[in-house]
């Protein structure tokens, strides 16, 4: 997600390509940006809602992958339930595989929640779930999880109802 002056951006094209797959401009300084925060911000509800959804799917007796099998060929299924699930065991190769090690830390989606969260402020947008999800987030720093991948609010959650 690039800003910037249209000329800059496509004779950088070619080279931003090494750092990522998919290079898109979304127009003028601070865009690449402005787009970024949104996605994130996407991203931290759909988790939490991922999370909540299957710890709620164990709590009432539910196999986690066959919830999960369940939400991804339905309408709930999400980057977060289909690519990166929150539950150990359901996936392989996902943070939540390994304690919750690597991917993108707690403390990083606190901060690009801050994003969203002024700049929702400055341009007078309710963003209800987005000021949630920041509260979430900023409480799982204070309580340890700052260092862990961000889908470790599903052990968040899990914790705060004491198992």
């Amino acid at each position: 997600m690039v800003g910037g002056v249209k000329e800059e951006y496509q004779a950088a094209q070619e080279l931003l390509t090494c750092m990522g797959a998919n290079v898109v401009y979304c127009g003028p300084v601070g865009s690449g940006q402005a787009a970024k925060i949104c996605n994130n911000m996407l991203l931290a509800i759909g988790m939490i809602g991922t999370a909540e959804t299957m710890n709620l799917g164990l709590r009432l007796g539910l196999d986690p992958k066959l919830l999960a099998q369940i939400l991804n060929m339905s309408s709930g299924r999400c980057w977060s339930s289909e690519v990166y699930n929150p539950v150990p065991g359901v996936m392989e190769g996902v943070p939540s595989a390994n304690n919750y090690q690597g991917g993108f830390g707690t403390t990083l989606m606190a901060k690009d929640l801050g994003l969203a969260q002024s700049t929702a402020t400055d341009t007078k947008t309710p963003v209800p779930l987005g000021a949630l999800a920041h509260q979430i987030y900023r409480v799982m720093c204070a309580r340890g999880y700052a260092n862990k991948d961000f889908s470790s609010v599903f052990q968040f959650l899990r914790e705060e109802e004491g198992q």
